[in-house]
């Protein structure tokens, strides 16, 4: 008797999927002590002096993992209701009060035609909302991850629609064109730039797009993703702000988002959670011992030692990998 064999194949098939980013703008979310405090903050910073200026509708704590933004949680703030991000969701699309100015946001908005060649011109900024603190870093050097993001994508590039942000940091070495506390009469300077921007170029729908096309290796388009993330026709890739601060000393950053010549159309910045940091200097090695880490403290100094023997060589680098000294 012949045999017949049945042979099924079977195959597997393998789906990306994405969730939908969450928000909420309830206690304690709606507290600038705590976002800031519990949610910005990372090692090496003691902040103090928090203030919000801005409808509560546009500022919260948002849950991005899983999506395509690149970051998983933190601070999100907008010229616009915050839930408009949630696709479906329950967001208010009236416009916010509009009470808070803030000048320096319009002088940035206004300088970036001027630096990539066009000619339009920013009338007022609107729906201004604006986080601020003061702090003292532990460390030569502060850091936070970030994500611009806007509905005026694939509509209003170089035009007088051109939404802006900052993020005005001044204190002890610092001097800049934008207003500061009383207490550092040197004026701000805007971390909020392109990378590697020289002179520094603002972020904006027409600084960072496809459509002009600029600066396009730091775009994301996500109209294909506002099953994902609504209200954000395209984003910015996940940004680094970086500055030299001095050890042990005050400072003081302003962040700071509003909508341009008019209030409509929203756009969005998302601060990753525990990414503000002043992060110390590690010193390792590759064999394993606690002695491998050391944490300096402020305005101090230390001596790296090591004996290997006739023929060995050193390298120290510090916690990212990054060469200090080679000998």
């Amino acid at each position: 008797m012949k045999e017949s064999g049945l042979f099924i194949i079977i195959f597997s098939l393998c789906f990306s999927s994405y969730a939908q980013i969450t928000v909420d703008k309830s206690s304690p979310f709606d507290n600038p002590v705590y976002l800031i405090d519990n949610v910005l903050l990372g090692g090496g910073i003691v902040a103090s002096n928090h203030s919000y200026e801005g409808d509560t509708m546009q500022i919260g704590f948002f849950n991005a993992s899983n999506t395509s933004l690149g970051i998983d949680s933190g601070i999100v703030m907008a010229t616009g209701d915050i839930a408009n991000l949630v696709p479906g969701g329950l967001g208010s699309f009236l416009n916010p009060p509009n009470i808070v100015s803030d000048p320096d946001l319009l002088n940035v908005a206004n300088s970036v035609p001027g630096l990539i060649g066009q000619s339009f011109t920013v009338s007022s900024i609107n729906d201004v909302a604006k986080l601020e603190f003061d702090f003292i870093p532990t460390s030569d050097t502060i850091t936070f991850r970030y994500v611009f993001g806007s509905q005026e994508y694939f509509a209003f590039e170089n035009t007088q629609y051109n939404d802006v942000f900052g993020f005005f940091l001044s204190g002890p070495g610092i001097s800049g064109s934008f207003s500061s506390p009383a207490f550092h009469p040197n004026g701000s300077i805007n971390l909020a730039i392109v990378p590697g921007s020289n002179p520094p170029l603002p972020i904006t729908i027409s600084s960072v797009n496809s459509v002009t096309p600029i600066n396009q290796q730091y775009f994301v388009d996500n109209t294909g993703g506002l099953d994902t993330i609504a209200d954000a026709d395209g984003m910015t890739t996940v940004l680094t702000a970086t500055a030299v601060v001095q050890c042990g000393e005050l400072y003081h950053i302003r962040l700071a988002i509003a909508d341009g010549s008019d209030q409509g159309l929203s756009s969005y910045v998302w601060l990753e959670a525990g990414s503000f940091q002043s992060p110390v200097l590690h010193v390792t090695n590759d064999l394993g011992l606690d002695s491998s880490y050391v944490e300096i403290p402020c305005n101090s100094s230390i001596a790296l030692i090591a004996d290997g023997g006739q023929g060995a060589t050193y390298q120290w680098v510090d916690e990212e990998g990054l060469s200090l000294i080679h000998i």
